[in-house]
């Protein structure tokens, strides 16, 4: 098992030299086959949630090895952080929601692969103390370019609130249930363990996504220019994810100790966290792309990005 765990932050990762972009890519020419010599090194960001529970499965069993694929784990306190190592040029795949991979795709080389995660039930949104139903939400703890951002919009726009008559508050996943204890945020929608931990603060789970009609998507992303180089390569790892979640459906406890392993939540906590999640690697679909553009367009008009990323382009179909 290669696991490492960063708090390196976009800025502090977009400090790298543009000089270090050939560190992410195989030399123009060089093939990429069982017959050929070892890949390069494939450094994986992923988040500190049980929705990354293949992946970490992947890497504590040892799957990657035995696809012949050399992978370091990279644990980030935000799943964002993988695509920004990416943006600069220290990472080449990477797990986030859909939202977060188009919002960073509008600032560099950045595609999708594969789907392999999903559920209504996942990200919730939880209030304080006190606060029965949306409307009595005035401050919504937000982090700014995910898709804890764009679920906050639906809530909104479910009840036919603007969204300029509540307050935004910027902070990090982690953060939201000291906030909402605290009275900061009056509520946030994030996925778990966040909505878990404001409970345990004294909140209330109001609804989840599926309730606004949003099943949000985990998908595999990768740098663009070291995939052109590294096809097979990159399919190995999609592959790879795809036998973890195989096992992990046959054997849902396995989630849970692969978990707590990973980033110290409860085993039974994080099997009952990810009762719901659809753990399967998956082509993107027309439905896929036609809701990627929803969210495209939402970044745009909500100036979250000045450009909103076609996901037509971002979204390479049949790597699956």
């Amino acid at each position: 098992m290669r696991m490492r765990v960063r708090a390196a932050t976009a800025a502090l990762l977009m400090t790298v030299s543009v000089a270090a972009c050939s560190e992410n890519q195989t030399p123009s020419g060089e093939p990429d086959s069982d017959s050929a010599a070892p890949a390069a090194a494939v450094d994986f960001g992923v988040g500190v949630d049980p929705a990354y529970s293949p992946i970490y499965l992947a890497d504590q069993e040892n799957l990657f090895d035995q696809a012949g694929i050399d992978v370091t784990v990279t644990q980030y306190q935000e799943g964002t952080g993988g695509l920004d190592a990416i943006l600069a040029k220290q990472g080449q795949v990477t797990a986030s929601t859909e939202s977060s991979l188009l919002n960073r795709a509008t600032r560099g080389d950045i595609k999708g692969l594969a789907v392999f995660s999903q559920s209504p039930s996942f990200i919730k949104l939880v209030a304080r103390s006190g606060i029965s139903d949306v409307a009595g939400i005035k401050k919504y703890g937000v982090v700014p370019g995910t898709v804890n951002e764009y679920a906050t919009n639906k809530v909104l726009a479910s009840e036919g609130i603007s969204r300029d008559a509540v307050e935004f508050v910027n902070a990090s996943p982690a953060e939201m249930p000291a906030l909402l204890q605290r009275g900061d945020v009056d509520g946030y929608i994030m996925w778990e363990p966040w909505p878990s931990r404001g409970v345990a603060n004294g909140g209330t789970v109001l609804l989840t996504s599926g309730d606004i009609g949003y099943v949000y998507n985990l998908i595999v992303g990768v740098d663009g220019a070291w995939y052109e180089a590294n096809k097979e390569t990159a399919k190995k790892v999609v592959d790879t994810i795809g036998q973890a979640c195989e096992q992990l459906t046959a054997d849902p406890a396995k989630a849970g100790t692969v978990t707590e392993t990973a980033i110290k939540v409860p085993a039974a906590e994080a099997q009952s966290l990810l009762e719901g999640v659809q753990c399967q690697v998956r082509d993107f679909t027309d439905e896929d792309i036609a809701r990627y553009q929803e969210i495209a367009q939402f970044q745009q008009d909500s100036k979250i990005v000045d450009q909103k990323a076609d996901p037509a382009a971002v979204m390479v179909r049949g790597v699956v």
